[in-house]
Order: C-alpha cells, then structure tokens, then sequence
C-alpha cells in the first residue's frame, strides 16, 4: 500500500510540473521553414522562466536557413514598406525629411551576430541628407539593437553590427528602418549578412 502511495505522489509530481511547463511556455506558430513564439495574452514575465528559454533553445535554429528571410536578405529594399518616402526605379527609396522606409514584414531569424548594410546613391532630386537608421525587434517585446544618426551622401555605405538575443529572436521579428531628419536621401540597396553564430 506504502509503494503505490509513493508511486501516486511521484506520478502527481511529475504531472503538475509538466502542467506547469506547458502554462508557462509559449504559443508555438511553425510553418514549412518558420517557426515563431508568441506571448499574446499574459504577462511579460511569462518570457524570463525556464520554460520559455528551452522552447526557444530547441527552436533555435529552425529559422536559419529560411528561404523567405533568404528571400528578403537578397532584396531588402523591395520589401520595404515606405511611410511617405517615394519609390524608385529598382527599389530605391527618396527618403525626405520625416519620411522613412521600415521593414520587412514579420522578418524571422535565428538568434546569432549580424552586420546590415544601407547603401545610398543620388539623383537630379535627392542628394545628401541627416538620417537615422535603426534595427529594432518590434512587437510587444520589442527593443532597439543598432541605430545610427548621421549624414548621408551618394556613394556612401553605412554599416551596423547587431545582435539578436536568443529570447529577442524568439519573441519579436526584426525590422529595418531609415528615417530622413534632414534633406534627401536616396537609399538604393541594403542588405545583412550574418557575421557568428554566437549573439
């Protein structure tokens, strides 16, 4: 009698701390080649437990290879969405003062070290001009991971290193953004490389 009380309380143990794993860990949205965590309706913290950081290590790195991010990577520039800038011919963007260019959409990569470049060129319109670039996770969870302030001219390549947690990658996508603070600047391509695998 003593045996199976003991196996009763070892079996409930085991039962409530596997509950326990499945109420703190997230949602789970996985497609082909993609695979996101989400936290959509409880509190913040619900990311900073145990669960939360071995579901996110087991997915770690399902998004490396995806081919939309691969997609995106080669052609930046034409996924993104512009919020008063013009596009151009080839992607390019005229980015006037309080205009900017964000994006892509929903972006998902795995957790490592990067390097983004933004290349810029110059037309009859646009030439040289204040502008702030920033990489930033969005979302709930979002937070800023590179940002540059500076003055642009054509023919000038603005490199920033970045790097994406392991907990940011899991919970937010990326996002690339070029805003103009001062005349106009024509953002002809960019690009991100990946530069270790360690974030």
């Amino acid at each position: 009698m003593r045996r199976w009380m003991i196996h009763g309380v070892v079996l409930k143990a085991v039962l409530v701390a596997i509950s326990a794993f499945y109420f703190l860990a997230p949602a789970l949205f996985a497609y082909v080649s993609e695979v996101s965590m989400s936290y959509s309706k409880v509190p913040k913290w619900f990311a900073t437990t145990a669960p939360a950081r071995i579901t996110a290590r087991v997915f770690r790195d399902y998004n490396a290879n995806a081919p939309r991010a691969d997609r995106f990577r080669q052609h930046l520039t034409c996924f993104l969405a512009d919020d008063g800038a013009r596009r151009g011919a080839g992607c390019t963007h005229e980015i006037r003062t309080g205009q900017s260019v964000h994006g892509p959409q929903d972006l998902k990569i795995a957790s490592a070290s990067y390097s983004v470049r933004f290349a810029f060129l110059g037309n009859a319109v646009c030439g040289s001009g204040r502008t702030r670039l920033r990489v930033a996770t969005v979302g709930r969870f979002g937070r800023v991971l590179a940002d540059y302030d500076g003055v642009v001219e054509p023919g000038r390549q603005v490199e920033l290193p970045f790097r994406l947690p392991l907990m940011d990658a899991a919970l937010a996508p990326v996002e690339f953004k070029a805003t103009g603070l001062s005349g106009c600047v024509l953002l002809a391509t960019a690009d991100w490389n990946r530069t270790s695998d360690q974030p």
